[in-house]
């Protein structure tokens, strides 16, 4: 019912990194050469608990319904919302990496998309956390950027160490 282009297209771009990431172990075991003790850098995907979006979408579709929001009005409830439930799994992950020697170099939050960085088996062990969706190869993550259309990091978008 909703459009939600911006982050569809990125998981596309993403999906081709997909086989990688599923391989996982031998795209960060490999990483300069090594035998997987040196940091590895990859993209890592957030997404939103699905419980709130289906709540969300929900929320919306009774708006519609009720003739408080026009369709137009959804959608951009709808994306708007999604942004802010994504930047929230994009916080939940920070508060995470605590737990695990993973560092978040950069983030494209609306994506729920970061550029991390750390000890591959750490790395790996991120794909338990809920939120995480995937890992992809480090270049994704400019790809993201781009589509973004943000050049550089921005207030909601800042990397931490």
């Amino acid at each position: 019912m909703f459009d939600d282009t911006g982050r569809r297209r990125f998981l596309q771009l993403a999906g081709t990194g997909t086989a990688a990431s599923m391989a996982g172990c031998s795209a960060l075991s490999n990483h300069n050469g090594g035998d997987g003790s040196e940091p590895a850098t990859v993209t890592l995907a957030v997404q939103p608990d699905q419980q709130s979006l289906q709540e969300l979408q929900s929320e919306i579709q009774s708006r519609v319904q009720s003739g408080e929001l026009d369709r137009m009005q959804a959608q951009q409830a709808f994306q708007r919302r999604r942004a802010e439930l994504t930047r929230t799994a994009v916080d939940t992950f920070r508060n995470r990496t605590g737990n695990v020697s993973v560092n978040v170099d950069d983030a494209v939050a609306r994506f729920g998309v970061l550029r991390v960085s750390g000890d591959p088996a750490a790395l790996i062990e991120t794909l338990s956390f809920e939120e995480v969706s995937g890992l992809f190869p480090a270049a994704t993550f400019e790809q993201a950027r781009a589509q973004a259309g943000t050049g550089t990091a921005s207030s909601t978008d800042t990397p931490t160490g």
